[in-house]
């Protein structure tokens, strides 16, 4: 390791964070957690919690809080990151929405972790660097940035892309905080310091302002078979 490459290890330490994230739903919630130490990101977990077999909705939201209590109590994570609650031409499908992102940050907010959420193009310009990519290209480029071989995609995971959207979210958040975290270090060490929020929404902006933004993600290399581990 040269000289310049400890300096930069010796102010940008490996710390570990994990973050949950979740894609909200009343018939299918997908989540995944994913680990980073440093600058390299590790996928821990990841699964969808179906709720199809029940008609009741309240039933519904019970097995959604369940399942993500269990997620939140056996993988630890610090950081919930999810989609911000959006405008959508169905009115009765943005309630339904919102019931289960209730659930979601409900769970989040007793267990004490930090709640973070992205309007979804952040999240797929964060992501696929394109913020109108589809599930298809935001599923590659998970895999992608999660360094996936195809063994490990056909043998431990489960095609799902509201897992893969859950692992965008958190992602996301892994990516802006990483960048947030180093201009802390640079304005701290000159005596200014701003808001980590203020901070994340203008790195996000410059990204749409100033990004050429493809029509397609690479998908060489990628295969598209999503399994998580029973």
């Amino acid at each position: 390791m040269s000289k310049e490459d400890r300096s930069v290890a010796a102010q940008y330490p490996a710390a570990s964070t994990r973050v949950l994230g979740v894609d909200p739903g009343t018939l299918r919630t997908g989540w995944g957690v994913i680990e980073r130490r440093g600058h390299t990101c590790t996928l821990c977990a990841a699964g969808v919690i179906t709720a199809k077999g029940f008609r009741s909705l309240p039933e519904r939201l019970r097995l959604i809080y369940a399942g993500l209590v269990e997620v939140i109590a056996h993988w630890q994570p610090q950081v919930l990151s999810l989609e911000k609650a959006f405008l959508a031409y169905n009115v009765q499908s943005a309630l339904r929405l919102g019931e289960a992102r209730g659930v979601a940050l409900l769970a989040a907010a007793q267990a004490g972790l930090r709640i973070a959420e992205y309007n979804p193009t952040e999240i797929k310009t964060a992501v696929a660097s394109y913020g109108r990519a589809d599930k298809v290209q935001v599923q590659k480029a998970v895999f992608a940035h999660l360094g996936l071989s195809h063994d490990e995609q056909t043998r431990g995971l489960v095609a799902s892309k509201d897992a893969t959207d859950a692992l965008a979210a958190a992602l996301c958040h892994l990516n802006s905080a990483r960048f947030v975290d180093q201009i802390h270090a640079a304005t701290t060490k000159d005596g200014r310091r701003t808001s980590p929020d203020a901070e994340r929404r203008q790195l996000l902006r410059s990204a749409f302002q100033k990004r050429s933004l493809p029509r397609s993600v690479p998908t060489r290399g990628v295969p598209t078979v999503f399994k998580v581990k029973g």
